[in-house]
């Protein structure tokens, strides 16, 4: 069965449509916030299809980006990495070795961007999960809008 994606708005609303019949039904979802798994939905003309809920702010793209990162306190050094996804907020990437990077650690990441003018993106991140190789970090500085990352985010 196939598992349809729903962003949740700022007020844990969402709008679920029927996957059959159309019927479009606004639901509060904010019980559901941080449920890792897709839910079982039923409408009233008794199709039942899997949904999840999508929290995220932003949009995030996926992708497949290399780059360095290294270390902005302690044990220094650069290391390599490979970009999973991307964000106006933030990105989530694989470190190629063992790691010893742990959550609120600050690092400084480097990759270049696929786009046609192979745009290098350098950014302070701070780490929010760290799960084996896969690191979830957030953008540090306080940019509004990066017309680059902006651009190349866009469908």
């Amino acid at each position: 069965m196939k598992t349809y994606k729903v962003y949740v708005k700022r007020d844990n609303t969402a709008l679920v449509n029927c996957p059959h019949c159309g019927t479009a039904r606004t639901i509060n979802v904010g019980k559901f916030k941080g449920r890792k798994y897709p839910l079982k939905a039923k409408c009233t003309c008794r199709t039942a299809f899997f949904v999840f809920f999508e929290f995220r702010n932003v949009h995030r793209k996926n992708a497949s980006l290399q780059g360095y990162y290294n270390r902005l306190s302690g044990p220094r050094g650069c290391c390599a990495m490979l970009v999973r996804d991307v964000s106006q907020a933030g990105i989530r990437f694989a470190t190629l070795a063992s790691h010893n990077l742990s959550e609120g650690d600050e690092i400084k990441v480097r990759f270049t961007l696929d786009d046609t003018r192979r745009s290098k993106i350098e950014r302070n991140v701070v780490v929010r999960c760290v799960a084996d190789r896969n690191v979830g970090c957030e953008f540090t500085e306080a940019v509004p809008y990066d017309k680059v990352l902006g651009f190349y985010l866009m469908p």
